[in-house]
């Protein structure tokens, strides 16, 4: 409507006002037009600007007194006609100024359309989220980067630890039998029962040199050692006794210590004391403890004769405590 007004307004003025003014008014109108756009003065607001444009072609009209004789023509008559639609309840007599109705009607114009730069500026905060969040991404890159290095030195360290681990008890578990646990824990026991740590070790050490000796090559096992008779007679006295003539393991002291060993009976506490120290030694010798080297294959409790001979002979010799080992 107020378009349609304005364009009245605008081609009645042009029946009266020269070409040249009209010209001159617009050009002046259009540059301070673009100046206001460039200040942000008006909002921006289409209407504001075809207002003002009005008001100048206004005096521009004034100033070249350029009115008809009788003060009305047709144009202005069909030129007030809107005017006075647009003020009727506002200014009675009605005039080519923009009433407050009108204003308020621009006001909400201005309101409409400044919503589309506001609406653009937060699409254009819309669109720097992305950027933003680059840019958090590529300040954060190092400590990420830190935080994977951090994270991998310390799988590396736990694997490595846990291989460490599992080599140690790997090396740690026993490479002999419970059978040959048992077998030398007996002997040991029939042996050397009340004797200290090192001298049950020392026995322990014996039997094993003579698996390993080719002096002994007839035995291979701990349990061969222990059960050797054949060749040059019973070599432990606890594993035979004589009966009938013939050497056998019934009744003897090793099968009596064995018995004890598998059921874990004992008669006296004393016996299970000795037992869990034998069973201690043999652990310890057969986990690579040594008292003696391999040279060593014989003791026994005569240690004046054994040593003389030994010194006679020029063999090494031993003394642990009521045993002379060589």
């Amino acid at each position: 409507m107020r378009k349609k007004k304005l364009w009245v307004l605008l081609l009645t003025l042009c029946l009266s006002v020269s070409p040249d003014n009209i010209s001159a008014a617009a050009a002046e109108n259009e540059s301070e037009a673009v100046q206001e756009r460039e200040d942000g003065a008006g909002a921006g607001t289409e209407e504001n600007t075809e207002n003002k444009a009005a008001d100048q072609v206004f005096q521009a009209a004034e100033e070249t007194g350029t009115e008809t004789a009788s003060g009305k023509s047709a144009g202005e008559d069909d030129a007030q006609k809107p005017a006075e639609d647009g003020t009727a309840d506002n200014e009675p007599g009605g005039s080519e100024e923009l009433t407050p109705a009108d204003k308020t009607g621009a006001s909400d114009n201005n309101i409409d359309e400044s919503k589309d730069p506001e609406q653009g500026s937060d699409a254009a905060d819309g669109l720097q989220v992305i950027p933003e969040k680059e840019a958090a991404a590529e300040e954060d890159l190092p400590l990420l980067t830190e935080a994977a290095n951090i994270n991998n030195v310390l799988f590396t360290s736990i694997a490595r630890s846990l291989n460490a681990t599992i080599t140690m008890e790997q090396s740690r578990e026993p490479e002999y039998t419970e059978e040959e646990l048992m077998y030398l824990a007996c002997i040991i026991y029939c042996e050397a029962g009340n004797q200290s740590f090192t001298g049950k070790v020392a026995v322990a050490n014996v039997v094993m040199n003579r698996a390993e000796s080719d002096v002994f090559d007839h035995v291979t096992t701990i349990r061969e050692a222990v059960y050797d008779c054949d060749r040059w007679g019973r070599q432990f006295s606890p594993v035979y006794v004589k009966r009938d003539g013939r050497w056998t393991t019934k009744g003897s002291s090793y099968e009596k210590a064995l018995t004890m060993y598998k059921t874990g009976e004992y008669a006296k506490e004393w016996q299970k004391t000795q037992m869990d120290g034998c069973i201690e030694a043999a652990e310890a010798a057969l986990e690579g403890k040594y008292v003696l080297d391999g040279d060593y294959l014989y003791f026994n409790m005569g240690i004046s004769s054994t040593k003389s001979k030994c010194k006679k002979n020029g063999k090494p010799w031993q003394v642990i405590g009521c045993h002379i080992f060589y």
